[in-house]
Order: C-alpha cells, then sequence, then structure tokens
C-alpha cells in the first residue's frame, strides 16, 4: 500500500526530484506539453464544432421540397422541359402516403418588392410561411410574437419581420402594432425576429417579410401553388429515407422519370448534419492520438528518469533493505516519484491549456455575424478528467520497471557500489 500520508517519504521523494532540478524540469515539461496539447486542441475542436453547428438551429432532421428544374426526360407520353408546380393536393397526397410525416409546413414568396412605413421605403423579400417553420428554422424571437394558426386560419393581415427591415423603416423602435404596406395592401406588424444560425444564408432572413402563408396566397392571387414544403418525420425516423419516400410520391404524381434527377429539388439538413458530427468525432479522434502520443513521448521520459535515479540511487536503497525495507516499501516509493512528477506536469499542463482557451474565447469578437465559423472553445470536465486519468495510468505503468529493478537491489552487491 502507498504511504501517502508518510511525510518522511514525501520529503524523500520532492530531495530526489530537487537533486536533478533541469533533469526533472525537461522531463516534466514533456507531460505538462503533452496535457496542454490536448485541452488546446480538443478546446479548438469544439470552437470549430460549435461554429459549425451554429448553422444547424432548430430541427435537424427536417427535409425541404421544391420545384426544380423542367423534366429532362420524356416520360409516358410527356415531352421533356415541363415545369413542375407542387400543390396543396400534393401535400395531402403526401400526408397519406407516408404515415411517417409528422408535418408540412408549406411556404411561398414574391421574391423581392418595395415595402414602406411613413416616408421609408425599401426592397425586402416577402415569405408566407406556416408558423412550424419559425420552430424548424431555429428563428428568435426579438419583440412582440411569432405567427401563429389563428393567422392560418383567419389569413390575418399581420406579419413578422425581420431585424434589418425594423432597423431601417423603424430606425431602430418598437414597431410591433405598426403598419408596413406592400403592393398596395396594409399589414399589421406583431413581431421582430432573428435566425439564430451566423451564416451568411440565415442572416439574409433578416431582410425578409414573413406573412401567414394563407395570407400571401389570397391576397397576392396564388392560388394553390406550393413554392416549397418544410417536411418533418415522426421521431425515429430517418430523414434521408423520408427524403426518398418524398421524392418517389411526387414523381409519380408528376409523371416524371425516376432517373431525372433535380426536377423536384430538395434538402436533407439531416445529411449536413450527421456529415458534419462525423468531421469533428475524426477531429477529436485525432486531437487525442497527437496528445496521447506526446504524453507517451513524456512518461516514457519519467520511465527513463525513474531508472536513472534507481541506478543513481543504488547503494541508498541497499541500505534501506538492509535496515529492514520490504521489496514492497521500495516499490511504493518509486511508484510515487512517478506519480508525483506526472501528476504536477499534468496539472500545470491542463491549467495552462484552460487558461489559453479561456484567454481565446474572451478575446474573440461577439459571435454577430455570419463569418464567425469560430464560437465559444471550450473544454468539458469530463475530458480533463479523462486526461488525468491517463496520465497517472501511464505514469504508473512508466514506474513499473524502475520499481521492480529497484526492488531487485541485492544489500550485499548494493553496499560494495561505488
Amino acid at each position: 500500500m502507498l504511504q501517502l500520508f508518510d511525510t518522511d517519504v514525501w520529503q524523500e521523494i520532492f530531495d530526489v526530484l530537487k537533486r536533478h532540478k533541469l533533469r526533472t524540469a525537461l522531463t516534466a515539461f514533456g507531460v505538462f506539453w503533452g496535457i496542454f496539447m490536448l485541452v488546446v486542441l480538443m478546446g479548438a475542436g469544439n470552437g470549430l464544432q460549435n461554429g459549425a453547428e451554429s448553422n444547424f438551429t432548430g430541427a435537424k432532421n427536417s427535409v425541404f421540397i421544391w420545384s426544380g428544374r423542367p423534366t429532362s426526360i420524356p416520360y409516358k407520353g410527356l415531352s421533356r422541359g415541363r415545369y413542375i408546380r407542387l400543390n396543396d393536393t400534393d401535400m395531402e397526397a403526401l400526408y397519406s402516403r407516408i404515415p411517417e410525416i409528422q408535418h408540412i409546413a408549406p411556404s411561398n414568396g414574391m421574391g423581392d418588392r418595395p415595402v414602406n412605413h411613413a416616408d421609408k421605403t425599401e426592397t425586402y423579400s416577402l415569405s408566407g410561411i406556416q408558423p412550424i417553420e419559425i420552430t424548424a428554422q431555429g428563428y428568435r424571437l426579438e419583440q412582440g410574437r411569432f405567427l401563429n394558426e389563428l393567422d392560418i386560419e383567419q389569413k390575418r393581415k399581420v406579419v413578422v419581420i425581420g431585424t434589418h427591415v425594423r432597423d431601417v423603416l423603424f430606425n431602430g423602435e418598437n414597431p410591433v402594432g405598426k403598419t408596413i404596406k406592400t403592393l398596395g395592401v396594409r399589414f399589421l406588424v406583431v413581431g421582430v425576429i432573428a435566425p439564430a444560425s451566423l451564416a451568411d444564408w440565415a442572416q439574409r432572413d433578416t431582410r425578409r417579410v414573413y406573412f401567414p402563408n394563407t395570407t400571401l396566397r389570397s391576397t397576392f392571387n396564388q392560388r394553390d401553388v406550393i413554392h416549397r414544403m418544410l417536411i418533418a418525420p415522426k421521431d425515429g425516423v430517418d430523414a434521408a429515407w423520408l427524403e426518398q419516400q418524398v421524392q418517389t410520391v411526387l414523381k409519380e404524381r408528376h409523371k416524371i422519370h425516376p432517373d431525372d434527377h433535380g426536377v423536384i429539388g430538395s434538402y436533407n439538413a439531416q445529411k449536413d448534419y450527421t456529415r458534419v458530427q462525423s468531421l469533428f468525432t475524426g477531429i477529436r479522434l485525432f486531437s487525442w492520438f497527437v496528445a496521447i502520443g506526446t504524453i507517451i513521448a513524456g512518461v516514457v521520459g519519467v520511465g527513463n528518469i525513474m531508472l536513472i535515479s534507481v541506478k543513481e540511487r543504488t547503494k541508498e536503497i541497499g541500505i534501506r533493505k538492509a535496515l529492514g525495507a520490504t521489496p514492497r516499501a521500495i516499490i511504493a516509493t518509486i511508484l510515487q516519484e512517478s506519480i508525483v512528477l506526472t501528476f504536477i506536469s499534468g496539472y500545470f499542463g491542463l491549467v495552462a491549456g484552460v487558461f489559453v482557451i479561456e484567454l481565446a474565447s474572451k478575446l474573440m469578437p461577439p459571435a454577430t455575424t455570419g463569418s464567425n465559423f469560430f464560437s465559444n472553445p471550450e473544454i468539458d470536465f469530463t475530458t480533463a478528467l479523462t486526461a488525468i486519468s491517463v496520465l497517472l495510468i501511464a505514469g504508473a505503468i512508466a514506474s513499473v520497471m524502475p520499481a521492480q529493478r529497484a526492488a531487485g537491489v541485492n544489500p550485499v552487491v548494493a553496499l560494495q557500489d561505488e
């Protein structure tokens, strides 16, 4: 059993380490650098992952469907070059034929149109959406309220605007309860939203005006046409499978050749999210590989210094054994020396790594634009604890050979050692 609370043992350990300061410092630096590199690499990897994941907000398994390019393959007597228009009956068919669908949120657009309030006019994109899309896209409510089901059912002439629209048309004032006018029709502003994602494509949503989809379609005579669908699967349903099923149903309904790709455009958010997760899993494994390699190099150094220490202290160890010290006590002393050296070095490496990560986090500019691909670098407690545990185990293993050599010293031979 290790003599953890024997002050004489601790005094002896530190005396041995101080006896060769340069050698001890160089060996300790190898261990320090291994833990430091692990913490910095893991923290930087987490920062990159946080930045990438900021582009995946709301429902990460959503499928988006829209009318794509014209048909390029003649099919069932129909010529090529046909444009496909999605409609309400398509949505009904998807619900009936694919029970794994949880929600379908149709949306429409009007492109860029002049929007004015009081004496200010600016061009913004008009979008008709369903309330569920706000949740699925991860929009953040800044003022007022979101659109709701009553707005959809009653085709209310209300809108939610992006933050850029508010800042330009209303000079940053609270626009809730005020009106805007577009294409000759007035609409009441009920809320202001902003995208949670920092990506450039998401930041463009701050320049949009959002209508209840039914309001936009009835007001601007879009009838039963659907420009895009956001489809959310039920829990446990694979989005890639759902995407394929939706493509099959729509191609059958609109008589599109099965090999005519791109006519029904689609985007599977889960596919990209899974790809990003796999990428950063690889980065974490690489970080551990590099750091553990460095730690092993440092621990080998610890093993070497223990071997040298045992050789230099052969006579001392022989005297202790002659006075009654057991092999177990000798082994315990060598193990403690090794563990103390690796732990202290690793602890300072951990502290230095965390300090660098925290400093980098503080010096980073505020995450307000899509250019920030690196966000909130951090190191979790589990990783730090695992690193220290690995270090202590490695330190103990490195000291096994020197400890066994020390335990095997013959007192008679040792006392004759010069």
